[in-house]
């Protein structure tokens, strides 16, 4: 009885082994698939951002304020619309007030002007809550 468990365990040993060779033989040879299509999507990704980014550069002319900055008139707590001494819960409805305005998303549809607009806006609202988090410590 212990002869044919020891058969059994060698067999089940040896079987899995060679299944094994073949699992990982099958991904290794895949694998120069995988990397060769992550790497064209890099290259190709890398390739869209440059296009455009000559395009922003070229509708933008050759100002150097980019619309991330915060417009140097107002300060984070007059972009959101709070008082200076607001709460970390008031500048965050503040904003996801403000966010669902201004959305790109939400005004899609009504034209590339517009949207472009709102793209400006809503990077103006959302540097403005980085610089409170960042000033407030949450």
């Amino acid at each position: 009885m212990q002869l044919l468990a020891l058969i059994g365990a060698a067999f089940l040993v040896y079987w899995v082994l060679t299944h094994l060779g073949l699992v990982f033989g099958l991904i290794f040879a895949f694998a120069k698939f995988i990397v060769l299509g992550l790497g064209a999507l890099l290259i190709l990704g890398f390739i869209m951002q440059m296009i455009s980014g000559k395009k922003g550069a070229e509708s933008t002319g050759s100002s150097q304020k980019t619309a991330d900055d915060p417009p140097a008139d107002r300060t984070w707590f007059e972009v959101l619309g709070v008082s200076e001494f607001a709460s970390p819960d008031e500048i965050k409805q503040a904003y996801r007030d403000l966010i669902r305005q201004y959305h790109p998303d939400k005004v899609g549809a009504m034209g590339e002007k517009i949207r472009e607009l709102a793209m400006r806006e809503t990077q103006i609202i959302n540097a403005a809550f980085q610089e409170a988090r960042a000033s407030r410590g949450f």
